[in-house]
Parts: structure tokens; C-alpha cells; sequence
């Protein structure tokens, strides 16, 4: 097993030696643009072009300068081992990319972090030069990735915002304006609407929410979410705002979420979408649409669609619902709660 581990680290050793000659530095900053650009342009497929094109720039730019970076830096390390100044910024630099990532999120990702600080005292105490050099290099590959992931995310999450936004060219209104009573009545006196909050729920004002929980395709009003702090964590309703000159329609209602359901899939987020009927209770409901999804970031089933109803001011609202499965019934009980308070014109009850 010593063999095998010395034999690996003297030929990684030997490549990084071999390839950080200042040619080879350009000849990998080619491979790595000829490898990435693939990559991304599949990964945005739905997307038009132009925002393909974008993107590429965007991700393409952040993943060689950081790839540039790293290269110079292995290579001062590699002369100069153990520089406390180069190990510091690169465990920051890690540190930083695992935060941005979300993998100190979850427990393993903590522990993982310690073993590998562990692993790095121990290399740093029995001063292990060639370990040491092969540890900050994969520290610097993964952080890159990570960072360069990470960019790529964010563009795609503008991208969307603006693919959504522009496509109505909505006048907005400031909708932000929520009138709250005692017992958790909210009203919006600009879309003459209100409901009651139900048990368990949190409300954000449009102000208040992320660019990615604000894309959709008309104006968002504000949100419901079963968490004080993450506004994607379901049940939740999303209220989005078509004013009445867009003469806003059931099929476009389809169109836009359909896209939207796209973009959730190429973004791995969710999969194996099927439609399903069901019919709505309430009256003021004009038409729905929902189906069931496969959620890949919280390992299970759940339900997504949409209710499009008409105000006093003949606006149109879309709420997007997504849920928890529950048997036998139309919505969980919360959801339920929301749409069954429901109220046009301003009738705020009192205790």
C-alpha cells in the first residue's frame, strides 16, 4: 500500500512539475476553455442563444482567471513549500468556496472539512513536502470548481430573472404594501386582495426575496413559506401580478410555467415531471394546472402548478403552489387554509 501511494504521489508530482512551465500554463488554460465550453453551453441548452453566449463568457472568464491564479500559486508553493502566507490564503480561499457552495450546510460536509484539516496538520507537523505541495493543489482544483460552479449558477439565475421579466414588459407597481391585522390577515389595497396567514407559515414582502424567488413571468407580490428564512422551502405560494391590459390567459398561464419547469430540470433540481388533474374548490379559482416531480435537492415527491384568478380591478393573479404529496387530498392542509381565506375587497376581519 506505501508503494502504491509513493508511486502516486511521484507521478502527480512529476506532472505538476512538468506542466507549470509558462507555455504549458497557456496550453492548459486552452484545454480547460475546450473542455468547459461544452460543458456549459449543454448545461444552458434551454436557453436562447444569446444568453448561452453569455453565460459562456461569464463562467468561461471567472474559471481561467481563477485557473491562472491557482497555477501561479502552485507553482511559488512548489518552490517555496510550506510558505505559512500562500497556506493560510489557500485554506481561506477553501474554506470560502465549500461555504459558497452550501457544503457547510450539511453535517458531512463540517466533518469533512475537519478530517481534512486534520489530515493537513499532520502532513503540515511531520513536514511531508510532497504531500503537503499534492493536498494544496487538489485544495486549489476543488475551490476552483466550486467558485467557478458557483458563477455559473448566478448567471443562470439573472439570465432566468430577465428572460421572465422582459417578456410582458410590465409597468410595476410597488407592491409592497401589505396590510397586517392581529390575527395574521394580510391585505394589498393596489391588487385588492388579502387572505389570512395560515399556522406555521412566514410571509416576504417582494423586498424582502432573492432574485431567484422573484423569477417568473409577471410581477412578484409577495410570498408564503414554511420557514422564517428559507422562502424555497415548501409549502409555499409564490403570488405573481399580470395587470389587466396584458389580458393575461390560461394558455399563456401553461407556457410561462411549463418554461419555467424547464429551467428547474436543466438546473438538476428537480425530474420526472408528470400532469396531473384535479379540480379546484374554490369559485373565484379561473383555472389550474399541476404536476408531480421528483425533487433532487430534498430527496422525494412533491407537487407543483399554479391557480389563476381574477381581482375586483380585473388584474390577473398566478399563484404558484409547490407542496408536499398528501393522499386523498386536493392540497396539504395548510395551502388549503390559504386559498379557502382568500378575499377580494377590502374586508379585513377583527377578532
Amino acid at each position: 500500500m506505501l508503494q502504491i501511494l509513493t508511486k502516486i504521489k511521484n507521478h502527480a508530482s512529476g506532472f505538476f512539475a512538468k506542466f507549470l512551465a509558462p507555455k504549458t500554463t497557456r496550453n492548459l488554460l486552452i484545454l480547460y476553455s475546450i473542455i468547459a465550453i461544452p460543458f456549459f453551453i449543454y448545461h444552458e441548452s434551454h436557453l436562447p442563444w444569446h444568453y448561452i453566449f453569455a453565460l459562456c463568457i461569464v463562467s468561461l472568464v471567472v474559471g481561467l482567471f481563477l485557473t491562472y491564479v491557482s497555477l501561479y500559486i502552485i507553482q511559488l508553493y512548489w518552490t517555496e513549500t510550506f510558505h505559512p502566507f500562500i497556506e493560510l490564503g489557500v485554506v481561506i480561499l477553501f474554506i470560502f468556496a465549500l461555504w459558497l457552495a452550501e457544503v457547510l450546510v450539511f453535517e458531512a460536509g463540517t466533518v469533512f472539512l475537519f478530517i481534512l484539516v486534520a489530515i493537513a496538520f499532520l502532513i503540515r507537523v511531520l513536514h511531508l513536502a510532497e504531500y503537503a505541495r499534492l493536498l494544496l493543489a487538489a485544495c486549489l482544483i476543488a475551490s476552483n470548481a466550486l467558485i467557478a460552479f458557483k458563477a455559473l449558477q448566478g448567471a443562470e439565475v439573472l439570465s432566468a430573472y430577465l428572460l421572465f421579466k422582459n417578456k410582458y414588459q410590465i409597468e410595476e407597481k410597488d407592491l409592497n404594501d401589505w396590510a397586517v391585522t392581529n390575527n395574521n390577515q394580510y391585505w394589498n389595497e393596489e391588487l385588492q386582495f388579502g387572505f389570512t396567514l395560515p399556522e406555521g407559515f412566514y410571509f416576504f414582502k417582494p423586498e424582502n426575496l432573492t432574485m431567484e424567488n422573484k423569477t417568473g413571468a409577471g410581477q412578484i407580490a409577495g410570498l408564503l413559506a414554511f420557514s422564517d428564512h428559507d422562502a424555497e422551502r415548501y409549502p409555499f405560494v409564490r403570488i405573481f401580478y399580470f395587470p389587466d391590459y396584458l389580458g393575461f390567459q390560461e394558455n399563456q398561464a401553461v407556457a410561462e410555467f411549463s418554461e419555467f419547469l424547464k429551467i428547474q430540470v436543466s438546473k438538476g433540481d428537480i425530474e420526472d415531471i408528470q400532469e396531473i388533474q384535479q379540480k379546484e374548490l374554490e369559485p373565484f379559482i379561473l383555472t389550474s394546472k399541476f404536476w408531480t416531480f421528483y425533487d433532487l435537492l430534498r430527496p422525494r415527491y412533491a407537487k407543483t402548478g399554479f391557480i389563476l384568478v381574477d381581482t375586483p380591478n380585473h388584474d390577473k393573479l398566478l399563484l404558484h403552489i409547490t407542496e408536499n404529496l398528501e393522499k386523498g387530498e386536493i392540497h396539504e392542509q395548510g395551502i388549503r387554509e390559504f386559498l379557502s381565506s382568500i378575499r377580494f375587497g377590502n374586508r379585513l376581519q377583527s377578532n
